[in-house]
């Protein structure tokens, strides 16, 4: 496991559980599941371990959809995850970030500040994700979360864009990352990047990492190239594959 999965695991592991789903070390994986929230991000088992029993992670899930990442240094799940009826889905890209100078961030006219308002942040982040509203009060819990910080980019008074950072010791994850629709292209995510990478350099984390979405036929989307404006670097492509 790298450092990568493990900071990834834990932060999956204590989110999950705060907004009311299910994390669990099953089979050499952290298994996590939200029955509200279908979507990837939650829905996913992600290796932790040298081996991974597909069985004990299957029958964990019970039926619900769900997506299992294949690391590169578990090759072996490329071979088995077909054979079981999963299919390949969009991969991510991971990227990393060491303790290089920070880069200087774009001029903009939002103001990035540390939160402790949970309901502008689960606000922020369900319309930023496309979550139906009645689902919004799930999110409030996560703010205050031990091992967290959380962030808000404002537009005068408005929450534009969100990001959130889990440490431990020297690895620090950056993620929960959305901008609400009606602030797009106003360098949100960018200010959120670059806020987080202060703050967890400040706490003592000299490894830092994040992923999104691969590169698809018409090239990296917007998170992609935030990730890459803030100084990340590429450090390899995660395949996903979803459950049927």
């Amino acid at each position: 496991m790298t450092d990568h999965e493990r900071i990834e695991a834990a932060a999956l592991g204590s989110s999950t559980r705060a907004i009311g789903g299910r994390a669990e070390l099953v089979g050499g994986a952290l298994c996590a599941q939200h029955p509200q929230l279908p979507i990837p991000e939650v829905n996913r088992a992600l290796p932790v371990e040298p081996h991974v029993d597909l069985d004990a992670v299957h029958a964990w899930y019970g039926g619900r959809p769900h997506v299992v990442v294949a690391p590169p240094d578990h090759p072996e799940l490329a071979e088995a995850l077909p054979r079981v009826g999963y299919e390949p889905a969009r991969a991510w890209m991971a990227f990393e970030l060491g303790d290089e100078p920070a880069e200087v961030p774009p001029a903009t006219e939002l103001r990035v500040e540390e939160t402790q308002d949970a309901d502008a942040f689960a606000l922020t982040l369900s319309e930023g994700y496309g979550i139906p509203a009645e689902a919004q009060g799930l999110f409030r819990p996560l703010v205050g979360l031990p091992g967290w910080r959380w962030f808000l980019a404002w537009s005068g008074d408005e929450p534009a864009g969100c990001g959130a950072l889990c440490v431990e010791g020297r690895l620090a994850w950056l993620g929960m990352a959305a901008t609400r629709p009606s602030h797009r292209r106003e360098g949100a995510q960018t200010a959120l990047l670059n806020a987080r990478i202060d703050a967890a350099r400040a706490l003592g984390a000299d490894e830092l990492y994040t992923e999104t979405g691969a590169a698809d036929a018409e090239g990296p989307g917007p998170s992609y190239r935030n990730i890459l404006r803030a100084g990340f670097r590429e450090s390899y492509l995660r395949p996903n594959w979803r459950s049927t």
